[in-house]
């Protein structure tokens, strides 16, 4: 009879990335937003992570940088429509992807927790500088190289 009682969602998880130059107010307007649409949509926010301005792998919306936020949350199938919808409309918000986590999980047991500021890494380190076509500059002392710069014997 307990088994019938339970009231099983969907876990979802959100990360969008925003602007650069968000505020960290904004940047907290956007998260009550979103945890507002979830409510309101019947699912629970279980934890914002704020992972800070970082550097991101190719440039979003002409900007080598973004501010890094992920959202896990449960609910029906339909809140990440809402969820994304409003994140559309959000003009820092440049970039989102919504990833179904779990399917069946209890709405009770699943418990909120704090949300989390990441502190970012301000000097990130650059890639090793290669040379055409990817190979390494110079070579490492003791080591000799069984090809010349061209890839030949």
């Amino acid at each position: 009879m307990a088994e019938s009682q339970k009231r099983l969602v969907r876990e979802y998880e959100t990360t969008y990335l925003l602007k650069p130059d968000t505020a960290d107010e904004q940047v907290d307007e956007i998260k009550e937003r979103l945890r507002g649409v979830v409510s309101r949509e019947g699912g629970k926010v279980i934890r914002f992570t704020n992972q800070g301005k970082r550097k991101t792998a190719f440039p979003v919306a002409k900007q080598a940088k973004a501010v890094y936020v992920h959202c896990l949350y449960v609910g029906r199938p339909g809140l990440v429509q809402e969820f994304e919808r409003n994140l559309k409309m959000i003009d820092a918000v440049t970039k989102f992807e919504s990833v179904r986590v779990a399917d069946e999980v209890d709405f009770d047991a699943r418990q909120v927790e704090a949300d989390v500021k990441v502190t970012p890494v301000e000097d990130e380190k650059p890639r090793e500088e290669r040379g055409e076509f990817g190979e390494r500059e110079r070579v490492e002392e003791g080591f000799e190289a069984p090809f010349d710069a061209r890839g030949e014997e």
